[in-house]
């Protein structure tokens, strides 16, 4: 059809293409060639889009990617390059393959997402916990003075007490980012967290999580110089704990000393000290900075570990699975009110450091205390205690 019409009257790309030397219908089938082309590249970059890179995901797993929603007070959108994995795991017939595929991606991703359809029971997901890790049991104190009936290891995250009256409006817990276990010796602090869903409201009550490996790559070195001249180490203790101190007990306070953290560290599982095996250990804005000096860092510092986020939305039957060596979480805001659920659970367990992340830095801490069932009674003991 174009070649039967010719160049439109006044159409001067058709007359310089005359001038060339070009008759119109060797022009058109010369754009032909040159649609064909490129419908060869289109299908070649298409087919190569599609294929499987080298190294990608197994079957079964895939990144949570960005922000799954912006949390109330998240303004940020910048996101962490590798935080965040989804995983489809039976936990209810996990074996022990898929309860190392678990944790390996928790080490790998910092925060692992398995959805369900039926939320786990508490004595499941305390099992489930048992299978992954050596579990942690914490004193009432440190759990809101809200202990789940019959489940020590359970903390309930949630607007309700466990006799099913709310709350109240003004109710909050960990609605600042931290790090669980900061507060235990550099030997014992490898916590990783389990949060399930068993209610969420239509709306907010997201956990944003974020990520001290990818901090610390990105770290200003003018900033990274400053903490090397003045050799920072973070300053832990129980009693600068903002919800520990609201409930505090002191006879369960006084079990635990203070201990210090390097605030540049090494990876809990690394075998190395590269920069890969780096994180910053921040622990919580709480927490005091060594020499005295160095405290006016800390908001700086909080403030660029928190640009690489993953914001989860919770719907029941989820099951999330964190580190805490790598991660930072916060809990966001929603409309509390006494129709409005929001009802996780947690439970930790803790994995052994390899000898060179033991060796990297000698904290000269004593032995934490440990959580015995003398005579059928619970109680938090010292661990020299016989």
């Amino acid at each position: 059809k174009e070649e039967r019409q010719g160049p439109l009257r006044g159409d001067r790309r058709g007359q310089a293409e005359a001038k060339c030397g070009l008759g119109h219908g060797d022009q058109g089938r010369l754009n032909l060639m040159t649609m064909g082309i490129l419908l060869l590249l289109l299908c070649l970059v298409v087919s190569l889009a599609a294929a499987p890179a080298a190294g990608s995901e197994p079957r079964g797993e895939e990144s949570c990617g960005a922000p799954e929603a912006a949390a109330p007070e998240a303004t940020r959108t910048t996101t962490s390059r590798v935080l965040g994995r989804r995983l489809v795991e039976d936990l209810r017939g996990l074996d022990p393959l898929g309860a190392a595929r678990i944790v390996e991606a928790a080490s790998t991703y910092g925060v692992v997402v398995v959805e369900n359809e039926v939320p786990l029971t508490r004595a499941e997901q305390v099992a489930l916990s048992a299978q992954l890790g050596e579990v942690v049991v914490l004193p009432q104190s440190f759990e809101g003075l809200d202990p789940e009936p019959g489940e020590p290891a359970i903390q309930r995250v949630t607007n309700y007490w466990a006799n099913g009256t709310w709350k109240g409006k003004q109710h909050s817990f960990g609605s600042y980012w931290h790090q669980d276990g900061q507060f235990w010796p550099r030997s014992h602090r490898w916590i990783l967290s389990v949060l399930s869903c068993a209610a969420a409201p239509a709306a907010g009550g997201e956990t944003g999580f974020a990520d001290l490996r990818e901090a610390f790559r990105t770290l200003d070195a003018g900033l990274l110089g400053r903490l090397a001249e003045k050799n920072v180490t973070m300053r832990a203790s129980v009693r600068d704990i903002q919800d520990f101190v609201r409930n505090a007990i002191p006879d369960e306070i006084d079990l635990f000393d203070d201990v210090n953290h390097p605030l540049v560290d090494t990876y809990p599982g690394s075998s190395s000290s590269s920069d890969d095996d780096r994180i910053l250990y921040l622990g919580s804005p709480h927490m005091r900075l060594l020499p005295a000096d160095a405290q006016d860092l800390m908001p700086a510092l909080f403030d660029h570990a928190t640009r690489f986020t993953y914001f989860h939305t919770w719907k029941p039957g989820d099951v999330v699975v964190w580190d805490n060596t790598i991660t930072l979480h916060k809990a966001f805001s929603y409309d509390n009110t006494p129709d409005v659920r929001r009802e996780l659970y947690r439970t930790q367990f803790r994995r052994t450091p390899t000898p060179h992340h033991l060796h990297h830095f000698q904290d000269g801490a004593p032995s934490p205390p440990r959580w015995l069932n003398p005579d059928g009674s619970m109680k938090y003991i010292h661990a020299t205690a016989s």
